[in-house]
């Protein structure tokens, strides 16, 4: 999986990473905003900052986000549904979208 997978892994920590066929990597990333502030915008930005740099390695992205405080920061969360390939929230999850994404990558 080489040296990025190692630096990823040693430097930072991920919520989930899944190894598919030996050789897909997948970092899954879960969180639940109960109330507004800033940590939902910060959030956003570096989400996708993960995703492209994941991308550039061959490896995939996939967040999934709920909760009130998204209310407020629709422009957020828009934002992060036009640039983060797999967007999901706990509907999404229960319908049986994450197990076909992971079919699918």
């Amino acid at each position: 999986m080489g040296d990025f997978f190692q630096a990823f892994v040693k430097n930072r920590k991920a919520d989930f990473i899944i190894i598919k066929n030996g050789n897909k990597v997948i970092n899954i990333e879960v969180n639940f905003y109960s109330g507004t502030g800033s940590k939902p915008q910060e959030i956003v930005d570096s989400y996708i900052e993960r995703q492209n740099e994941l991308k550039e390695n061959g490896f995939e992205f996939i967040w999934i986000t709920d909760g009130i405080g998204w209310k407020g920061q629709k422009n957020q969360l828009h934002k992060g549904f036009e640039r983060v390939n797999y967007l999901l929230n706990l509907y999404f999850v229960r319908k049986g979208l994450l197990e076909e994404i992971l079919w699918r990558i």
